[in-house]
């Protein structure tokens, strides 16, 4: 015969690993943002995740949206004002 040897409810043990896995690479992620207390630009990691810095926007990506956006009128006018009522004018 066969014997089989395992965990009887397999499915039930998935959230738990899943937030050790979680819990894990935010860890490894903070370790890698911060080196001795200080913000670490010299990983490529946070470098290429940092968004702003000292109130300007560093990610090229992001300034490339917000200097498309700022300078075509005509897509700003097309999106909703902040009350979710009528485009901008």
């Amino acid at each position: 015969g066969v014997t089989i040897i395992g965990a009887v409810n397999l499915a039930s043990t998935v959230p738990f690993h899943a937030s050790q896995l979680y819990s894990r690479n935010v860890a490894n992620f903070l370790s890698l943002l911060f080196k001795e207390g200080q913000l670490n630009l010299e990983d490529e990691i946070p470098r290429s995740t940092l968004v702003c810095h000292q109130g300007e926007v560093v990610h090229p990506r992001v300034k490339e949206s917000l200097s498309t956006s700022q300078s075509d009128p005509a897509k700003q006018s097309d999106t909703p004002n902040s009350t979710g009522g009528e485009p901008n004018a």
